[in-house]
């Protein structure tokens, strides 16, 4: 039996799955602010990055990908999780 998460969007697509791969943490930080980090290790890989809210009843942030950049806008000032994850 295979084990991992699968997402799909709105239109029944597979956007992530790491069932039939292995992804490792390459970065996280907890920040309330917008920002972004260049992370040279991501060149010519899939990733999969996150934003967690960590306070209660809370938007997290939007992350995104462009190139060796991640970077994330907060909604609130609100502290939040950031989670980079590069596939192997």
């Amino acid at each position: 039996m295979a084990y991992g998460l699968q997402c799909w969007d709105d239109n029944g697509d597979l956007v992530l799955d790491t069932a039939g791969r292995y992804t490792r943490l390459v970065y996280s930080t907890v920040t309330s602010s917008d920002g972004s980090v260049d992370l040279p290790e991501i060149d010519g890989h899939e990733t999969a990055q996150f934003g967690e809210a960590l306070a209660e009843f809370s938007f997290g942030p939007v992350v995104t990908r462009s190139g060796t950049t991640i970077s994330w806008e907060n909604r609130t000032e609100d502290e939040s999780l950031i989670l980079v994850f590069l596939y192997t």
